[in-house]
């Protein structure tokens, strides 16, 4: 199966400059090594965080403690499958291609360093539209309340609430609900900013529709 044809195909210029690598802060440095190893490239929304270091370091270091960090309670492949949903249901592009994107590159055997899970395109699609079966009575639940909390957080139903209790430890609910909170927080960043989705993934902006007159800057319409 193809990926969904692309409704982003130029990568446009920031509405405010980026910060080059060679001007950052070195308080990043920490930051920056690290995230070009397991990424291969620095995001354009990093670019823009350096505006603001201090910020930077925070949301880099919540980004991995929420998604990757060792003591995590959750598999770590639930959490980055969790994050292709919010992204989507939240309807930003930057983030939804950046997430499928990871989803789908080749496992590296060691996802701490240098993240991919070889997900199929059939699989990938299907877990962006909810048709994908869960893998196990963990997955489901917890996809679940993720496409619940993400639409709405004050209208979870009960009955989500109680299968979480069921199925999920403690620190495990909390874990997760901290993923949807975490990708709400990003999404409306990024897409308030306009963050231009990076030339070499505009191949997977087709996962959610783009309205046209904000096709320019990676913010999306509705998910689909």
């Amino acid at each position: 199966m193809d990926a969904p044809t692309p409704t982003v195909t130029v990568e446009a210029e920031p509405f405010i400059p980026y910060v080059q690598p060679e001007d950052m802060d070195g308080k990043l440095d920490p930051i920056v090594g690290p995230y070009m190893e397991r990424m291969g490239f620095l995001p354009n929304a990093l670019k823009l965080y350096a505006h603001r270091s201090e910020i930077a370091v925070t949301l880099f270091t919540l980004n991995s403690n929420v998604m990757r960090d060792p003591s995590s309670a959750l598999p770590q492949l639930l959490k980055r499958k969790a994050a292709a949903i919010c992204c989507a249901v939240n309807g930003c592009s930057y983030c939804t291609a950046h997430t499928c994107s990871m989803l789908k590159r080749p496992n590296s055997g060691n996802p701490l360093d240098n993240e991919g899970w070889g997900m199929s395109e059939e699989d990938l699609q299907a877990l962006i539209d909810g048709t994908l079966p869960p893998e196990n009575e963990m997955e489901r639940v917890a996809f679940a309340y993720v496409r619940a909390a993400t639409e709405d957080p004050t209208a979870v139903p009960r009955e989500i609430l109680d299968e979480l209790a069921e199925h999920l430890t403690p620190p495990q609910v909390v874990e997760l609900a901290c993923v949807v909170g975490f990708w709400k927080f990003y999404n409306t960043v990024h897409d308030s900013l306009h963050i231009p989705i990076e030339d070499f993934l505009l191949g997977d902006t087709g996962y959610i529709n783009v309205a046209p007159e904000k096709a320019y800057g990676g913010h999306a319409g509705a998910a689909e």
